[in-house]
């Protein structure tokens, strides 16, 4: 399996609740709908801000990565081959378009920052009804 992990700021114009609900039930739905074979898996990770996460502390490192990103997203792809086309698809200047056009309603698009990596995972107790 391959993956896609992008670190995302939302627009500071935004609130979280609202970044998280243009993200979750407009874009990514938007996304898929565009692409002619996308992610198998679309998952976000949105940071949890140091003043409400259990054990942090204000000066702590959890505090320093608020200010850095707000999500992590991950978009999983069955192999490298279906990954590689999902980017080759958004060369096409009319898609790559509707993608820009969309994240500059919810994110910073300059602040993305993109690595494809291949999953190795070791999985000592599942998560009931969690996938994982």
């Amino acid at each position: 399996m391959y993956k896609l992990i992008m670190l995302i700021k939302k627009r500071p114009d935004l609130t979280r609740e609202q970044f998280i609900d243009y993200y979750d039930n407009r874009h990514v739905p938007f996304m898929h709908s565009i692409l002619p074979r996308g992610a198998a898996v679309h998952r976000r990770n949105f940071v949890i801000p140091a003043a409400v996460a259990p054990g942090s502390a204000g000066d702590s490192p959890a505090a320093a990565a608020d200010a850095d990103y707000d999500v992590i997203s991950e978009v999983f792809y069955e192999d490298l081959e279906t990954a590689n086309n999902a980017r080759r698809a958004l060369e096409d200047p009319e898609l790559f378009r509707l993608m820009r056009e969309d994240e500059h309603k919810f994110l910073l698009p300059d602040s993305i920052r993109r690595f494809v990596v291949e999953v190795h995972e070791t999985v000592y107790r599942p998560i009931a009804g969690k996938g994982i």
